[in-house]
């Protein structure tokens, strides 16, 4: 196929924490890439998921949440999400639907979307939970933000990513928007990142649903090693890097209870990820302040 007839691009996902941003990308590609849980904030580095057919090739940003960074850590996720835009060739703004376009919502539309130099889609998500006539209200929440008018006129989809309602008719404006040009990667590559990276994000992510409160967000995982053993088994050994001793109980867990449930948890999609047997080693360590601290952050994978 000649590159004047093959469209290749990268598209950036923002939005605010929870929007849904990698629930679309997962369903988008077909498989789970990132990591989901309906706690803010899941998503902490720039992740590129690679949509690729006969005729195009999207590469998909899949962003931490715009946010109002706190930490060392919420500065480098903001950096993460800022990198995504100054390369995208399209970027697609995921609002949630249920919440609507909040203050903070346009707050952050001001600082990061206004201006844009790219064309810009905006996805109200989670319809499957919204009224049909709550559309025009979601509409008015825009008013006032200087948008591009072409995203006002025809860049607006009202979408559900968990189930997939809209998502075609998302991809097919997204598709129109990239430029022509050859394969970035090739065919059946689905992420620029590596396999540690993605088991590292299974078992955070399993943590993320087992949980409470705040806990999760000082949580940071670490892959120490990753072996094909002679028999066939994956053997994996990784630390859950927390920031108090008080943390350290409750994700061990009473008789290492928790701690326990998670690397189960983590094993069985890990095992289905890579195709073997998995054994899941997993240790606990008091890391203080890590999120706070730019050498830690950057020995934990969250560093440019």
């Amino acid at each position: 196929m000649q590159d004047e007839a093959h469209r290749c691009g990268l598209v950036a996902l923002i939005g605010r924490p929870n929007a849904g941003k990698s629930t679309l990308l997962n369903f988008i590609l077909g498989t789970k890439l990132t990591a989901v849980s309906p706690k803010p904030q899941t998503t902490r580095n720039r992740i590129f998921g690679i949509y690729d057919r006969e005729d195009a090739q999207i590469i998909f940003q899949d962003t931490p949440g715009l946010l109002e960074p706190e930490d060392a850590l919420h500065a480098f996720m903001v950096r993460e999400a800022d990198r995504a835009l100054a390369d995208s060739d399209v970027a697609v703004w995921l609002i949630d639907g249920i919440k609507g376009v909040t203050s903070r919502e346009r707050a952050i539309a001001e600082q990061k979307i206004v201006g844009l130099r790219v064309p810009l889609l905006i996805a109200f998500n989670k319809m499957d939970k919204v009224p049909l006539d709550q559309r025009m209200a979601m509409l008015e929440g825009l008013k006032g933000l200087a948008l591009p008018q072409a995203a006002l006129d025809s860049g607006i989809f009202y979408i559900s990513a968990l189930y997939g309602s809209g998502v075609d008719e998302l991809l097919q404006a997204i598709l129109s928007h990239i430029p022509f040009g050859p394969k970035l990667y090739p065919p059946d590559q689905l992420s620029d990142r590596t396999q540690r990276f993605f088991v590292a994000e299974i078992i955070r992510e399993k943590a993320f649903l087992l949980l409470r409160q705040e806990l999760p967000y000082s949580l940071a995982v670490q892959v120490e090693s990753l072996k094909e053993r002679e028999n066939g088994v994956t053997a994996i050994q990784a630390t859950l890097h927390v920031e108090r001793e008080t943390q350290k109980g409750i994700l061990v867990g009473k008789k290492g209870a928790m701690i326990k449930a998670i690397g189960m948890e983590a094993r069985k999609e890990l095992e289905t990820m890579l195709g073997t047997k998995v054994f899941l080693e997993l240790w606990v360590k008091v890391s203080e302040r890590w999120r706070k601290r730019s050498d830690r952050l950057r020995e934990l994978g969250y560093a440019e």
